[in-house]
């Protein structure tokens, strides 16, 4: 095969329960086609397979066994070797051993990967029965190359795993039953590319602008996404994909049959979506990330801030959880105690679902680290994984339209990799607008390995250019993509438009006034506003005004907080939060006389709930000094008495007995929840090894059903040929003994019966054992001497009714060795 060529390659993957599948299959493909197949099952390497002499049964076309570096011919079915992984690169095969230290090996994802890779050849990638999920993660690369992907019927595969796991990710053109599997090979190989060479197929599509505009507009229709913004190549390649998959040749004819068929409107959109991702893709990217970056954005961010991180067209959440993952990791390794949000976007609904669930198949095995595994994953009993609490907690997924939804804003951290190649340059220059105003100064930009930073590289600076990995250095002015948006739309909406267009001398003017009304304004609330704290609904302190040293305790070193309760001194915290919560509620000023602090002064204490622009509620809680007479109309008044006063001091003596009580019995519960979080350890340390040990018996179990698939086969076949056998005796009435290599009757024919005193019952024992009457008394001496000759041996003689016999004595071999000897009596004419 010249590399001109075009290899028209099926790959099949199959475990258990796939020879009967298989032998189905080559029963119904056609022998006759240029039509190369690479068959990969899982095989144990404890037992020598016979599938090759199996499947030869069903087919005409040549089966044989893989070997290294062989160049793919077609009519030809190429069967993946034992304990080896199979690759196909430049129309060649190529083989490799399992990698150490993996529990469970995916040869079908393997081969399906290389297959999706490889650029002169025309690809089908096939899923029959089987357990487990091998080959999900390999039929979505399939998809992403515009092969087409086949996956058996659940309903009829003995083992429907595999094929379930397939359909999960919905990358997938066609859910068959065995039997109709061929028809559908045949017809996207005779019809490739539906009969339009790509350059002829672009200019049918310029001719038909409006079509093609029709079509997307249909979608539009009946999902909500729009894709005008996405390049024509690429909305070109996945229409013409699905026309080929359909048999269409003709862009009108395709748009009749899409206009009719709400099924297919589903699945050009999920081929227009291009879903593709895995956890840590492009290790070299991640080793910078997590070497460099992740430790300088964790110390870079304040305390009390939480590290934000934007994923957009996240697909199915495996790069977003690879970031939280990562930066977790090192917020460990580095002893921070920090919030790390990752906020992860994309337009297609289901991909968001399936991410939000956190649960991946078993191949995530070969992409993400042992350690990280063991760590943040927890095992389930179907070999799948599930992202722990701790992860998923740090991951906030939403459907989002990269191009029409505003941008997500003060961002660490911004990851878009290979989705902007997909987008027309305009939408792709909106798309920068966006991720630069959704970046901190010095925030960190990662795009994908075929995409640039274009007119806006004057405003990040390269840390790593190969990897595509950039540093925002300075701001910018709103431009006008976000200044239209529904977000800035929305931040101005409160100020009247005629307000919002100034003239250069009216913004001087205004700027000036600003600036004389905030030095005013601070200086008449220092000088006359009494001592006052300002919350927001949820009591946390927003402002301070005055000093307010009297009644607030020392902050301590350490983490601060600004909720009002711990920010107060003991004395006066309780009755503060009193009032504050009685005034939002009845949204009235509350008064409290006479609340004394630790210090020994006397205020009174007036909260005062109001709103101001949004729709939060806050508090001014403020401390005036005793029996101010001024009080409102509309103001709660609270007046303490000395007797009111010494039951407040019983109350608070019997409330700090309560709470050293209480006090007493967490430090109780903690030692006991000590105890039981070591029990639980030692639990799940055991649950793991039993799992894993669970895990080792399912794939040995899968290994010996294929394995006993064969013997079984292999049993009815002897079956058959004895069945065969012991006819063709009876029919030919020939008086035959068989013997073993040690002289022992194995068995023999009915005529026999007139020669020798044998019956059924002498069958294993010693043929000279039986007694031989003239003329065979020299039978036994007769065998020996062959037995020592190794020559076959004819003698003549004559019976009791003086009929001439003719006595044969001959050894068999099976396996080049002498296996028995076979003793024939003929009557001569």
């Amino acid at each position: 095969m010249t590399s001109s060529t075009t290899t028209k390659l099926v790959g099949i993957g199959a475990s258990a329960g796939g020879l009967e599948a298989l032998q189905e299959l080559l029963e119904y493909l056609p022998a006759n086609l240029d039509i190369s197949y690479i068959i990969v099952q899982h095989l144990s390497t404890d037992f020598k397979s016979t599938r090759g002499e199996l499947l030869a049964k069903h087919t005409s076309m040549q089966i044989k066994e893989a070997c290294e570096a062989e160049e793919i011919r077609p009519r030809t079915i190429y069967l993946i070797p034992v304990g080896k992984l199979l690759r196909v690169t430049e129309g060649k095969i190529y083989l490799s051993d399992f990698p150490p230290n993996i529990k469970v090996n995916l040869p079908i994802n393997e081969l399906f990967r290389s297959m999706s890779e490889e650029r002169d050849s025309s690809s089908i990638g096939i899923v029959l029965s089987g357990t487990g999920s091998d080959g999900s993660r390999g039929v979505q690369f399939l998809k992403q190359s515009d092969a087409l992907v086949i996956v058996q019927n659940p309903e009829e595969a003995k083992f429907d795993g595999m094929p379930k796991s397939a359909i999960d990710t919905g990358a997938f053109d066609h859910i068959l039953n065995i039997k109709d599997i061929p028809a559908q090979i045949e017809s996207f190989f005779s019809q490739p590319k539906a009969e339009i060479e790509d350059k002829r197929f672009r200019e049918h599509l310029s001719k038909n602008g409006k079509v093609v505009d029709d079509i997307l507009d249909l979608i539009y229709k009946h999902t909500d996404l729009n894709f005008r913004a996405y390049k024509e190549s690429t909305v070109s390649r996945r229409i013409e994909h699905r026309m080929s998959i359909n048999r269409k040749s003709d862009l009108l004819e395709y748009w009749q049959y899409i206009n009719d068929n709400k099924k297919e409107i589903i699945l050009l959109k999920q081929d227009l979506l291009i879903g593709v991702t895995q956890f840590f893709r492009d290790c070299t990217v991640w080793d910078i990330i997590y070497t460099d970056i992740a430790q300088t954005l964790l110390k870079q961010t304040g305390k009390n801030k939480t590290l934000r991180i934007w994923c957009p067209g996240c697909s199915t959440g495996e790069e977003a959880y690879s970031y939280a993952i990562l930066f977790t990791k090192v917020a460990e390794e580095l002893d921070i105690d920090k919030n790390i949000t990752v906020f992860a976007t994309d337009i297609d609904e289901a991909a968001i679902n399936y991410a939000a669930a956190g649960t991946y198949p078993s191949n995530i095995s070969d992409e993400v680290p042992q350690d990280y595994l063991t760590r943040y994953f927890t095992e389930l009993d179907d070999g799948s994984y599930r992202v722990n609490k701790e992860i998923r907690n740090n991951v906030v997924f939403a459907v989002h339209n990269l191009i029409q939804d505003p941008p997500f804003s003060n961002m660490n951290l911004v990851s878009c990799r290979n989705t902007l190649i997909y987008m027309q340059n305009s939408a792709q220059q909106k798309v920068m607008t966006y991720f630069h105003f959704s970046l901190q100064l010095n925030g960190v930009l990662v795009l994908g390995s075929a995409e640039s930073l274009g007119p806006f590289s004057i405003y990040f600076d390269s840390l790593d250019q190969k990897n595509r990995l950039y540093q925002k250095n300075k701001d910018m002015k709103v431009p006008s993509p976000i200044r239209n948006s529904a977000l800035f739309t929305k931040m101005n909406s409160k100020t009247p438009p005629s307000l919002r267009r100034f003239t250069p001398s009216t913004r001087r003017y205004e700027k000036t006034k600003q600036k004389s009304m905030t030095i005013g304004q601070k200086t008449i609330t220092e000088e006359y506003l009494p001592p006052t704290l300002i919350t927001n609904n949820k009591l946390t302190v927003l402002y301070s005004y005055g000093d307010t040293s009297a009644f607030t305790r020392k902050l301590e070193a350490g983490q601060a907080s600004f909720d009002l309760a711990k920010l107060l001194d003991r004395d006066i915290s309780g009755q503060a939060i009193s009032a504050a919560n009685e005034s939002l509620r009845k949204k009235k000023a509350v008064l409290m006389r006479n609340i004394y602090s630790e210090k020994g002064t006397s205020w009174d204490l007036r909260c005062i709930s109001f709103k101001e622009d949004s729709e939060e509620n806050y508090v001014a809680v403020s401390f005036i000094p005793s029996h101010d007479p001024k009080t409102s109309e509309d103001e709660i008044v609270y007046e303490k008495d000395a007797h009111a006063q010494k039951r407040i001091e019983e109350l608070e003596k019997s409330l700090i007995e309560s709470q050293q009580l209480h006090r007493q019995a967490l430090e109780d519960l903690d030692t006991t929840s000590e105890e039981l979080q070591s029990s639980n350890e030692e639990l799940i340390s055991a649950n793991e090894k039993l799992q894993s040990i669970n895990e080792e018996l399912q794939s040995v179990n899968e290994e010996l059903y294929t394995v006993n698939s064969e013997y079984q086969q292999k049993i009815t076949e002897l079956t058959d040929i004895n069945s065969d056998l012991e006819n063709l005796m009876l029919a030919t009435h020939l008086a035959v003994l068989f013997l073993t290599s040690d002289l022992k009757i194995r068995r023999f024919t009915g005529p026999m019966r007139q020669y020798l005193n044998i019956i059924d019952f002498d069958i294993n024992r010693d043929f000279r054992d039986l007694s031989f009457n003239s003329p065979l008394e020299k039978l036994p001496d007769l065998v020996l001497d062959v037995k020592n000759s190794e020559k076959t041996t004819r003698q003549e003689t004559f019976g009791s009714d003086d009929n001439k016999l003719e006595v044969t004595v001959s050894q068999y071999t099976s396996k080049e060795k002498i296996s028995g000897f076979i003793i024939s009596i003929v009557e001569c004419p």
